[in-house]
């Protein structure tokens, strides 16, 4: 991986260009590089950090032009068909390195015509000289993330981390309060916003097109939702899938430095280690846990994955000392909230890893596509058992003395609304709007609900509402929360995570399946479940999902109770974007256990982390 930035018509002196390269070091210690230009009256400043990854040499040097000199590039990511691309290509090629392939490419055949034929992770700036013309891009499904601002004057700044950006362009940090009331939400703020006034973030699937003479800036989504409806049978589509992730695998394990595996205790990561070791190498695995007694530790069950897939395995022990003195630094590197307690166990895992291996295969990203969350099932018990049948079976719960938990209260909430994108937004979220209400005086969504929409009506009304959600969240929630911690904390250790399930070919397949191959009532991942059969046991294939958890919520009791205690209760009022007695409340009922509100807890301390004062 990489770090990108530049500007547009911004005066970026060289102290702040080496400012910038000093922000993004940790991006690319390999090298770095920085091209400047003059189109008319403005400078055009191309900046890039290596992490050598494909060709360690020189020749993959960044910024790095075409041979006959039109397009330059700041590429971040890794193009996995590009030695198929580079047959297409009518060049002398100097090295081996992807980046010379996609710049190679759009001299060729120009934009349009090499991004729909990119399979990979990326976020790239390209100039076309001739044109006058600056690309900005992020792949499909956002796993590279990209920022930028647009200064008064018509100017733009863009780059890999929001750190970088500030050094070009004075976004400052005030907070924009509409993205809060998203992020309270939805639990995140979805492209192309960010918490931050000013400050944008490309969305999945999109380029950003900024005309130098006119200063005008489009952005375009680029992806077309999927036409291709599987006609086959459920053995076919498992053929046809282990296929497509075999190769995915494959592809992936292209690498000029060590590779490694993050593996969890589920089927996910479990399969990528199957299919890779189907191939040869005996990778390292590295897993990240909190103790035989809690819950939620999977060391035990990657270790005995491990064992059978005979691949070394290095556990990773967390104490909640440890993310106590780590907090300030996962933060800081977060640059906005994340409201998923995985941040802290992700950082000593990358950490640990970082020691063996460069590259990492993830089993990530698998749940949207797949139809792995219990969301999913909320809305298959809403088709089957229409509303009167479901309510009558939610009266018979089981009642227990102990508090609700926080999703059957969603479910209950968003069951009964008709209207497909409201169902959805209520199924999603983090406050109601009579709680939003009560902590900020404001009861809106911050248009979160407008989000909703334009991904339901990309996705369109052919697919079942189900299908709508999955690619909805495999558009936002997966881009813009679980793929960009990934991000920005692999990369602080300047480790490449690689996610094969996120191919593009691989979930353009699973996409055109019929909804009964990917779940049904109580049964999610079924044909990807019935793949990973072929290389692993039931006992693995069908354990408990945990989803990467760590034991927040009694830590917050606890060990960690002081410091988010007086984060919630002095540094979000502090703020003055909050109302102290509201937050005081929740807190309150989340140490006397009266409701279920760990997550909403986490919510808010990743907030205050990252808005208030200290």
């Amino acid at each position: 991986m990489c770090g990108v930035f530049g500007c547009i018509g911004l005066a970026l002196e060289h102290d702040a260009a080496s400012r910038c390269v000093a922000a993004l070091r940790h991006r690319g210690p390999d090298g770095a590089g920085i091209e400047r230009f003059t189109v008319g009256n403005r400078q055009v400043v191309l900046g890039h950090t290596r992490l050598a990854i494909l060709d360690l040499s020189s020749a993959g040097n960044q910024p790095m032009t075409s041979r006959d000199g039109r397009w330059w590039v700041s590429y971040n990511g890794e193009i996995y068909n590009h030695l198929d691309l580079r047959c297409e290509v009518p060049a002398t090629f100097r090295g081996h390195s992807d980046t010379e392939t996609l710049v190679e490419s759009l001299a060729a055949s120009g934009f349009d015509a090499t991004i729909g034929r990119l399979n990979g992770m990326f976020a790239f700036a390209a100039f076309d000289r001739q044109a006058e013309k600056l690309f900005l891009v992020r792949d499909p499904f956002g796993i590279k993330p990209l920022y930028y601002a647009l200064a008064d004057d018509g100017g733009i700044a863009f780059a890999s981390e929001i750190r970088a950006l500030r050094e070009m362009v004075p976004t400052g940090r005030a907070v924009d309060a509409g993205s809060l009331q998203c992020f309270l939400t939805l639990r995140f703020v979805p492209s192309p916003r960010t918490l931050w006034k000013d400050v944008f973030r490309l969305p999945a699937g999109h380029a950003l097109i900024y005309d130098i003479a006119t200063g005008r800036a489009e952005l375009r989504r680029y992806i077309a939702a999927g036409t291709d409806h599987f006609a086959g049978s459920a053995e076919d589509a498992v053929a046809t899938y282990h296929e497509l992730l075999a190769r995915a695998v494959e592809r992936q394990l292209l690498s000029d430095v060590p590779v490694g595996i993050l593996l969890s205790g589920g089927v996910d990561s479990a399969l990528v280690a199957a299919l890779s070791r189907r191939l040869g190498p005996r990778l390292p695995c590295f897993t990240v846990g909190f103790g035989d007694t809690d819950a939620e530790s999977e060391i035990a069950a990657a270790a005995e994955t491990a064992r059978l897939l005979d691949l070394s395995f290095v556990p990773v022990r967390l104490a909640p000392e440890e993310v106590l003195a780590g907090l300030d630094t996962v933060m800081g590197v977060l640059e906005e909230p994340i409201a998923s307690t995985s941040t802290l166990a992700m950082w000593p895992l990358i950490k640990r890893a970082r020691r063996d291996v460069t590259v990492a295969l993830t089993g990530q990203g698998s749940d949207e596509p797949w139809g792995g969350y219990r969301r999913y099932q909320n809305e298959i018990i809403r088709r089957q058992l229409r509303l009167p049948g479901l309510l009558a079976a939610m009266r018979h719960l089981p009642l227990t003395g102990r508090p609700i938990p926080e999703a059957i209260n969603r479910a209950v909430r968003s069951l009964p609304i008709s209207d497909p994108a409201l169902r959805f937004e209520a199924a999603y979220a983090l406050f109601t709007s009579e709680e939003r209400a009560e902590l900020t005086g404001r009861a809106d969504d911050g248009n979160a609900l407008s989000d909703i929409r334009y991904w339901r009506d990309w996705a369109g009304d052919a697919r079942e509402p189900v299908e709508q959600m999955m690619a909805i969240d495999s558009r936002t929630c997966l881009p813009d929360d679980w793929l960009l911690y990934a991000d920005k904390i692999s990369m602080a250790f300047s480790l490449e995570t690689r996610v094969p399930i996120l191919d593009l070919e691989v979930v353009r397949f699973v996409e055109s399946l019929p909804r009964p191959y990917k779940l049904r009532l109580g049964r999610g991942k079924i044909v990807h479940k019935l793949a990973a059969k072929r290389h692993l046991p039931a006992t693995i294939v069908h354990r408990r999902k945990m989803g990467f958890p760590v034991p927040f919520a009694a830590w917050s009791r606890g060990p960690l109770r002081k410091r988010v205690g007086e984060r919630l209760l002095e540094g979000l009022p502090g703020t003055g974007l909050f109302r102290r007695a509201a937050v005081e409340r929740l807190w309150t009922s989340h140490l006397d256990r009266r409701r279920d509100v760990g997550r909403q807890i986490f919510a808010l301390f990743s907030l205050a982390e990252v808005i208030a004062p200290r």
